[in-house]
């Protein structure tokens, strides 16, 4: 039976307290680096990192970005700039870990922070998984930051994420849609990053992701490292929930090509 060792800490970042958790097995392969989307953290992941370090044999590690989960509070405004921020406090927690080439698993917002990443330090890392990335601004995905907002305010949805994020949830809730639907973000965009990448990547979209269209997919085209494409029938945003058995395969097979790849090198 596979024995899955597990150690939670905190990290300071500029000032600012950063919970991790690294799920770790016996002569690991290498190492799997999770990023939560706009409103989740580690937790949120449920049974997904124990259930990836035993399936490939690696470490898996994930962490709760500032203002959410276990990590402190951040109140700062964000600029439209603050997901290539976060992808550079990435950097700062890999040198804290101590780990190399990492392949990379980011949902949402996260899968955002790991392709900035991917762009920004092309040699770090082994691989590159998204789900539900947000490469552009779309119609749909202000739509969909609108429907986010009306739920907040009209549901119990901010009792429900009370339990994960304590008394931080409106402000995660408001940093994201005031951001995200300001005049200032309609521009923003992160394909020139995605030119840089030479590793492998795992593109994954749910069919009806409310978020984003295949645009957002199709922008990795121009990737220096190959494309991999995953479209989840009658999946919306979050498809690794909605249809783990055909994700989570996927995953597993891309991931496992790449260790393989590097044991070749």
């Amino acid at each position: 039976m596979d024995v899955i060792q597990t150690i939670e800490d905190n990290i300071i970042i500029n000032t600012t307290a950063i919970y991790y958790k690294k799920w770790m097995v016996n002569n690991p392969k290498s190492t799997l680096v999770l990023l939560h989307d706009s409103l989740g953290c580690t937790v949120l992941w449920r049974e997904w990192p124990e259930d990836l370090a035993k399936a490939l044999q690696c470490n898996v590690i994930s962490y709760d970005r500032r203002g959410y989960g276990k990590s402190d509070n951040y109140t700062v405004k964000r600029p439209i700039n603050y997901l290539e921020q976060e992808a550079e406090i990435l950097d700062q927690l890999m040198n804290h870990w101590q780990i190399s080439k990492p392949i990379l698993f980011g949902f949402s917002d996260g899968a955002s922070v790991a392709t900035i990443y991917a762009g920004m330090f092309p040699k770090k890392i082994s691989g590159l998984i998204v789900e539900g990335v947000h490469v552009l601004i779309e119609k749909e995905t202000l739509q969909g930051v609108r429907d986010a907002q009306t739920t907040l305010e009209t549901t119990q949805i901010a009792r429900v994420l009370e339990k994960y994020h304590g008394n931080k949830v409106f402000d995660l809730y408001y940093a994201w849609t005031k951001t995200w639907l300001s005049e200032q973000h309609q521009s923003w965009n992160i394909e020139h990053f995605i030119t840089k990448i030479e590793v492998p990547i795992l593109v994954i979209q749910g069919e009806f992701d409310e978020f984003g269209t295949m645009k957002q997919v199709d922008a990795f085209d121009v990737a220096k490292g190959s494309v991999q494409k995953l479209l989840v029938p009658q999946a919306g945003h979050t498809a690794h929930k909605e249809n783990k058995p055909l994700v989570f395969d996927k995953v597993v097979i891309f991931a496992n090509q790449i260790v393989e790849n590097e044991k070749m090198d």
